[in-house]
């Protein structure tokens, strides 16, 4: 039964006749309930294609399908003079049915259930194991068979002879075209990119309707993420001015559109103002100068256009923060006067600046000599601020003529010679223009662009003032910046600061995201924390689900530094937590280092700064989210590479690492092998063979390695009989068998001479110990046989690597020498 999106409020039409503003309201009715949520929460984990190319989260993949065809719907309706106050339940439905698109895919992974296509038992196998999106919560109840039929109809191959032959009807019938634009075009996007989705939108509407707004992608990913967020934001006409129509999605440089051609001129002035707008006049980003004791710099408050009166409320919020803390010998105010606030920035500019030492008022000029002569030319600075702001009341006077004469100056200033907010504006839309490079002596050492601004951060920064560059002038003091990447320094140090995130460390930047391609719709609600673990507590750091804004949401993070443990084991860490939270959030991430360009990957996760022990372990990148179902044919030398692996073996590295007391547990495995895991995991395990993750792990990811070792170990258990009371009987006749493997290959014996000598010392160890009951020679052959084949089938044959992996293989042979033993217990035990 349908209750209505406003659940009985009354909402004016009006607000939204056009079609943007009706894709607004339809928007914010999707995200406000928790059917997207939901999306993600049980989709996410999960593969939308099989093909290694289209790599994607099912929930993104659902939602970008979504997304599409409610757009094109919401468009189409309104723009041909429909209320959409009339269209909210043929909207709700559309919305339900797209999540539902690909329901046999989605219980195929969740469930185990195999279905060939969206049959009714598909339909049925989801629904009885709990809607777990909500559909019906979101709808409400009486709609699965409309569901259903729109489902089957969403893809042109799909085999939906069973209801499309049995009369079956719904009035939401003409929905199942927006089905097909939303399943149809997001697949051809995921396939081909944006550019032949495009043209496939095309194809299903009026030529002239659909745009592809053709940019640049800049350099700088934190300006990149935003002009592409303003742009859209313009293009909806939420910059408060004209709107040109409905956002379909973008990628990184291209954003494609329902609606009316627009003027790129007019676009990118739009687009330059509400992009100032949003970074300097609003509360999400927090812009300061510089300041210390004895040093002031305006900074990025130079480099780009604002009100002045704002440049000096930063300037004088900065000074009132450091004289409020103490500092260079000056306590600490408990109050500050707001009526002083005007002051600071012309004594900024006169003291720091300009170095000014002399003033006419002769009492301001006998205390500042005297504050010279006891402090010195550094702290004198700093103290004489001080010494004006204490004795206000008495200087007033001064103050305001003094900030008359000095304020002009001031603003000419903070009047930047070249608009960094316009210069960034100007690249990203100048789509064919090729970069400009500097000179060496004048080129940005970030970006290669041309740049005048010596790069002065301190200690206190991602890059060190006088660390090396080679856009460095052999002899030369600082580097170079350029207007656009300090202004994206700024916006980095202030998310650094929000995040927590130190920059006076090893700082690298994730970039999560759905995929290449983002459906627009605005998802603002939720957050997706971190998950914590292995002493490293990363609580503050969150991964924002924003599908407006941003594109790709980038986390900086700090590595090393962390008092329980190494860098190097620190990096592996959060890389961990990095990958669990792709995996709870279904979206994509690249690791790599601040201010380099964002690249979409094919791959789930791509760290392009890894370390050496990551590539040892297959965790500098990550295929997919999951396996490939098990219809699809893979060679037997396939290598799996998904996210639900990455994670079981970092799981394993820290359960064996915390019960041993391991400082560094990443950095104690070198390779994931069976032999690496099972010679890891009983050195440093106790109960090794009782590790359910461990044996899980080698039984899906090792299966043939621990599957003939265990031949051997079943073998042995033939030969020397079951052996519970310690390590040294349970490998005995295996350790033997390798001494003698040893002494034949030192003697370049051949191979049946090899064979016979060690059958026959293996025989004589075993049949030497009581314990091992009774022996025959065949027992011992056999044994020797399926060791000396398994040595062979995993290239250890050889005297070198023989004796190298001595002490693995002993290992190895426990771990699956206990496990027959404790199935053979199992299974008698299960019989009784």
């Amino acid at each position: 039964m349908w209750d209505g999106l406003c659940g009985g409020g009354s909402v004016s039409s009006g607000k939204y006749d056009t079609p943007a503003s009706a894709a607004r309201y339809a928007h914010d009715y999707i995200v406000d309930s928790p059917l997207v949520g939901n999306v993600l929460e049980h989709a996410g984990e999960y593969d939308a294609k099989t093909d290694p190319e289209e790599t994607t989260s099912l929930a993104a993949h659902v939602i970008n399908a979504m997304t599409i065809g409610v757009n094109t719907f919401v468009y189409n309706a309104v723009d041909g003079g429909r209320n959409i106050m009339d269209l909210e339940e043929d909207l709700s439905v559309l919305a339900a049915a797209l999540v539902l698109h690909d329901t046999n895919k989605y219980v195929r992974e969740a469930y185990g259930v195999e279905m060939d296509g969206n049959t009714s038992e598909a339909f049925d196998a989801y629904f009885e194991n709990g809607d777990d999106f909500g559909v019906e919560a979101f709808l409400g109840d009486g709609y699965r068979d409309d569901l259903h039929y729109l489902v089957q109809r969403t893809e042109v191959n799909e085999d939906s002879r069973e209801t499309r032959g049995t009369g079956t009807e719904t009035e939401f019938a003409s929905l199942a075209r927006y089905c097909r634009i939303g399943d149809q075009v997001a697949s051809v996007i995921l396939r081909d990119g944006i550019e032949r989705g495009f043209v496939e939108l095309q194809k299903k509407l009026d030529d002239g309707e659909v745009h592809l707004l053709e940019l640049s992608q800049v350099e700088q990913p934190i300006l990149n993420d935003e002009l592409l967020g303003a742009t859209k934001e313009v293009i909806s006409g939420e910059d408060d001015g004209e709107e040109y129509g409905v956002v379909v999605g973008s990628t990184s440089d291209r954003v494609l559109y329902l609606g009316d051609d627009v003027d790129r001129g007019v676009l990118r002035e739009r687009v330059g103002s509400h992009l100032s707008q949003q970074l300097v006049e609003t509360d999400r980003y927090s812009f300061s100068c510089k300041l210390n004791w004895n040093s002031f710099d305006y900074d990025i408050l130079a480099e780009f256009a604002l009100d002045p009166e704002k440049k000096e409320e930063i300037i004088a919020t900065t000074f009132r923060d450091l004289l409020a803390d103490g500092t260079a010998g000056v306590e600490g105010f408990e109050h500050i006067p707001e009526e002083f606030n005007p002051y600071f920035p012309v004594l900024a500019k006169s003291i720091y600046i300009d170095g000014q030492s002399e003033f006419d008022d002769e009492d301001v000029q006998s205390a500042y000599d005297e504050i010279y002569e006891e402090q010195g030319p550094q702290k004198a600075k700093i103290h004489f601020v001080a010494y004006l702001l204490r004795n206000f009341e008495e200087h007033r006077e001064f103050l305001k003529e003094f900030r008359e004469d000095v304020r002009p100056h001031l603003h000419d200033d903070l009047e930047p010679e070249s608009d960094a907010i316009g210069s960034v504006v100007d690249r990203f839309f100048d789509a064919t223009a090729s970069a400009s490079l500097g000179s060496k002596g004048e080129m940005c050492f970030l970006c290669g662009a041309a740049a005048e601004t010596n790069y002065q951060k301190g200690l206190s920064a991602v890059y060190r003032t006088q660390e090396f560059s080679r856009r460095v002038r052999p002899h030369a003091k600082y580097k170079k910046i350029c207007e656009v990447c300090n202004l994206e320094y700024a916006l980095l140090a202030d998310l650094c600061e929000r995040s927590d995130v130190n920059l006076n460390a090893n700082v690298g930047v994730a970039y999560y995201y759905f995929d290449e391609f983002l459906g627009d719709i605005r998802l603002r609600g939720g957050r997706v924390g971190l998950q914590q673990g292995e002493t490293i507590d990363l609580s503050d750091t969150e991964v924002d689900k924003s599908l407006l804004r941003p594109q790709y949401y980038v986390q900086p993070f700090n590595f090393g530094g962390h008092p329980a443990m190494g860098e190097k084991n620190h990096r592996m860490v959060v890389v961990r937590q990095l990958l669990q939270a792709a995996q709870d959030a279904g979206m994509k991430v690249v690791l790599g280092r601040p201010f380099t360009r964002f690249e979409n990957a094919d791959e789930v996760f791509v760290d392009e700064d890894a370390i050496r022990q990551q590539e040892l372990l297959g965790l500098d990148a990550v295929d997919r989210f999951g396996p490939l179902p098990s219809f699809i044919e893979r060679g037997d030398d396939h290598e799996q590479s998904h996210l639900r692996r990455a994670l079981s073996l970092c799981k394993i590295i820290s359960m064996v690492g915390q019960n041993a007391g391991m400082r560094n547990p990443y950095l104690q495995l070198d390779r994931d092998t069976f032999h690496h895991l099972a010679d890891f995991a009983v050195q440093n395990h106790e109960h090794a063979t009782r590790l359910s993750e461990l044996e899980s792990y080698l039984e899906t990811y090792h299966t043939k390695q621990l599957m003939d070792m265990k031949t051997v170990a079943e073998r042995g258990v033939d030969l020397f009989g079951e052996q519970y009371d310690s390590k040294y009987k349970k490998t005995k006749i295996f350790r033997e068998a390798i001494d003698a493997f040893l002494s034949a290959k030192n003697q370049q014996m051949s191979d049946a001479d090899l064979l016979e000598h060690v059958a026959a010392q293996v025989y004589d160890a075993a049949d030497r110990e009581d314990y091992a009951g009774y022996v025959t020679v065949e027992e011992a052959e056999a044994f020797v046989d399926a060791l000396h084949t398994y040595l062979v089938e995993n290239d250890l044959a050889s005297l070198k690597k023989l004796s190298d992996w001595e002490n693995a293989l002993v290992n190895s042979y426990l771990y699956a020498y206990e496990q027959v033993l404790y199935e053979d217990d199992d299974a008698e035990s299960s019989d009784n």
